[in-house]
């Protein structure tokens, strides 16, 4: 899997602009629009990417949200490798044509990671699907999950967190994925999560982990509270407090 650096902060956050920082009255719209448009696909680019991927918030008024989606529709069409998914990611973030854009992120995906390709990716691809996934489009679990078997230590560092970080959150729609895997990977998936960026995860996310893994049951569940305590020793002896859930009070 090739990497590509991770992006810097551009300059406004598209939730901001959609959300009307930039308010243009409705007589004079398509004027105004048309001349504080930019012009090239990197200077679309930077007026309409998020800051921070996943969007912390995506929730435009009307007439925002036809500019945005004229925009990103130019770069979608232009562009080629990372640009060209933000600009997808952008467009099923709003809701546009979701599942062909979905499934072009997916493509990407299943070409960069699970089959260790050679399409241009980064992390920032794997936080694209996250941050479709936190809107509510569960389907991607599982491409985020299998991609962990093929995953270098930048890309760790962001889906490891994350399996962890969903067990706390939904341990039953991760252990219903979980299901699907292979025995051996499952296992690998559960110290995985146990291992977060490398250094292990904070006390506190771990006694929800095995406490909600707990509260599942089934032989799926307590495989995976017994791998994930596996990862957890394995993470050093700097982090032997993670080892068991804290004592409650």
């Amino acid at each position: 899997m090739k990497l590509r650096p991770r992006l810097s902060a551009r300059g406004l956050a598209i939730s901001t602009l959609i959300a009307g920082a930039i308010a243009i009255p409705a007589q004079t719209a398509t004027v105004r629009s048309e001349a504080v448009s930019p012009t090239g696909p990197d200077a679309i680019l930077h007026e309409l990417a998020p800051d921070t991927i996943p969007l912390d918030e995506l929730k435009p008024k009307p007439a925002s949200r036809a500019r945005a989606i004229r925009l990103l529709l130019a770069v979608k069409g232009q562009e080629t490798g990372w640009n060209r998914q933000l600009a997808i990611y952008l467009l099923a973030s709003l809701g546009y044509d979701y599942v062909r854009n979905r499934d072009e992120l997916l493509q990407v995906w299943h070409h960069c990671v699970i089959q260790d390709g050679d399409e241009v990716c980064n992390e920032d691809t794997a936080m694209t699907l996250v941050g479709l996934y936190g809107q509510g489009h569960k389907e991607l679990l599982r491409p985020l999950l299998a991609a962990g078997r093929n995953s270098d230590g930048a890309l760790s560092e962001e889906l490891f967190p994350f399996y962890a970080e969903e067990l706390a959150r939904s341990p039953k729609d991760f252990v219903n994925v979980l299901a699907t895997f292979s025995l051996k990977d499952q296992s690998y998936i559960c110290k995985w999560a146990a291992s977060g960026d490398g250094g292990g995860m904070p006390p506190d996310v771990t006694y929800k982990v095995l406490r909600n893994l707990k509260e599942a049951g089934g032989v799926v569940a307590t495989r995976c509270a017994r791998n994930y305590k596996a990862g957890n020793q394995v993470t050093g002896d700097n982090n032997r407090e993670l080892r068991e859930p804290p004592t409650q009070k």
